[in-house]
């Protein structure tokens, strides 16, 4: 499916093979570039296992059935000094499925605007690529399918589509075990959600017993279904056994569902999807469903050859990027800003022995020395303002050599992993990458990995 010849890793899970999984929404462009960090990952973990002597299989089950399509309609690329975005407007929240949401022109126009603006051939194969996956018309769940089976065909790693009606089926047994046991799963999660706020930690999931842990799907939309006092009533219970593929499996109900279908090993999860199946912990043995082991995934920023010399030119750190503002030793004026620090110190000093003394000697001048104070930190404020700007216009093209950077490696102030798209480190490294970060990642370390390579060449 989607480009992927998965036949003998189909062969070895029905043998029994161990089973390495993780999951993500669809996106734009590839989705955020976590998507492709966790199928690696998964990958890594595989190949780790089977150098211990086991038979393994790794999965990404593609979140297609979410409809929370704002999360899903967007698209950022590093260009230069900025960051670049397309974004389908016009997609709202449960108008369908994810995988069934119709791509616009967004994507398109971004990519267009690249032309004649990447020289290196791996660039010019990543946009073509992105521009056949993601053209108007397209459904975002095969566009981001066919997009991430090339970028994984050389990992192992099967996609599965959630959407799917052969897992709906296979996987009708937990969910009707949960469905006739639905106000014992209720207080499993209440017990759970009591759990972790005694340990001082946010529940992530509401618990609402008035709607089953299931959505009706007509193939565009899910749809709410009340329960009964709780419970699942009769008739839904009966049509859930006609025909599962009617309904959707809700936040909660979904990694049982994917559990029972696959026989999970291991489940690579991001810190919030943990925090989740912590809460509904005691479900799995409702459903009578296996739980794997959870494993946190590895989190990954890319640095490339560009990226290493603007670093080495401005002579900082990764752990500057963490901060927004120029390097303070690549503004100029650090004599005068060294003086301003004196100055503030000085009159902070000088106001507080005034205000001393007259509190023994002159009561009545608080109200004035307060204003004073503040007339005083403003007028402080604006000069340093002022010699924050004039320092930076001085530095001007270390600034865009700054900007540059951390367009890439810490856009928009955020993870790169989570604000940019797969598509951004190909437009760099090329079509072929992916293979070269499943081989270099390591599954058992959940930090956050600093990956350097060479452009459109080796780790």
């Amino acid at each position: 499916m989607w480009g992927l010849d998965v036949d003998r890793q189909l062969d070895e899970w029905l043998a029994g093979a161990e089973v390495v999984v993780t999951g993500q929404q669809p996106g734009l462009l590839g989705g955020p570039l976590l998507t492709l960090v966790k199928a690696c990952a998964v990958s890594a973990e595989v190949a780790r296992l089977r150098r211990a002597g086991h038979r393994a299989v790794g999965f990404l089950w593609l979140a297609t059935a979410d409809d929370d399509l704002p999360e899903m309609g967007w698209g950022r690329i590093a260009v230069g000094e900025g960051v670049v975005e397309c974004r389908e407007t016009a997609w709202r929240r449960g108008d369908s499925v994810g995988g069934v949401a119709t791509v616009g022109t967004e994507c398109a126009r971004l990519l267009d605007s690249l032309d004649g603006r990447l020289s290196g051939e791996s660039g010019r194969e990543a946009v073509d690529l992105a521009r056949e996956c993601f053209k108007p018309g397209s459904h975002l769940g095969d566009a981001a399918g066919r997009f991430l089976g090339r970028l994984l065909r050389d990992t192992g790693v099967v996609l599965v589509d959630a959407t799917t009606g052969e897992l709906a089926r296979a996987g009708a047994a937990a969910v009707e075990a949960v469905l006739t046991r639905l106000p014992v799963a209720w207080e499993a999660l209440h017990d759970g959600t009591a759990d972790m706020v005694r340990r001082g930690w946010t529940a992530p999931l509401r618990v609402t017993p008035a709607t089953l842990p299931l959505f009706a799907f007509d193939g565009t939309r899910r749809h709410r279904v009340a329960t009964h006092a709780g419970a699942c009533p009769a008739e839904r219970l009966a049509e859930f056994r006609r025909d599962p593929t009617r309904f959707l499996p809700n936040a909660w109900v979904r990694p049982l569902v994917q559990d029972a279908v696959l026989d999970t090993s291991v489940s690579m999860l991001g810190g919030a999807e943990l925090a989740y199946h912590l809460q509904c912990l005691a479900n799995w043995e409702i459903a009578g469903v296996r739980r794997p082991e959870w494993r946190l995934r590895p989190h990954v920023t890319v640095v490339c050859a560009a990226e290493r010399r603007l670093a080495a030119q401005l002579q900082v750190g990764p752990e500057v990027l963490l901060r927004a503002k120029l390097p303070e030793h690549l503004l100029g004026g650090g004599k005068t800003r060294r003086a301003m620090r004196h100055l503030v110190n000085a009159l902070e000093s000088r106001l507080g022995a005034v205000e001393s003394a007259a509190g023994h000697e002159l009561p009545a001048l608080r109200g004035d020395l307060d204003a004073t104070r503040k007339r005083i930190a403003s007028g402080l404020q604006w000069l340093e303002q002022r010699i924050e700007t004039a320092s930076a216009k001085s530095a001007e093209v270390d600034a865009a050599r700054w900007s540059r950077l951390r367009a890439f490696l810490r856009p928009n102030g955020r993870p790169q992993e989570r604000e940019l798209s797969v598509l951004a480190p190909l437009l760099k490294l090329g079509l072929d990458w992916p293979a070269q970060l499943a081989e270099v990642v390591d599954p058992g370390h959940p930090g956050n990995h600093l990956l350097f390579w060479k452009e459109g060449g080796a780790w």
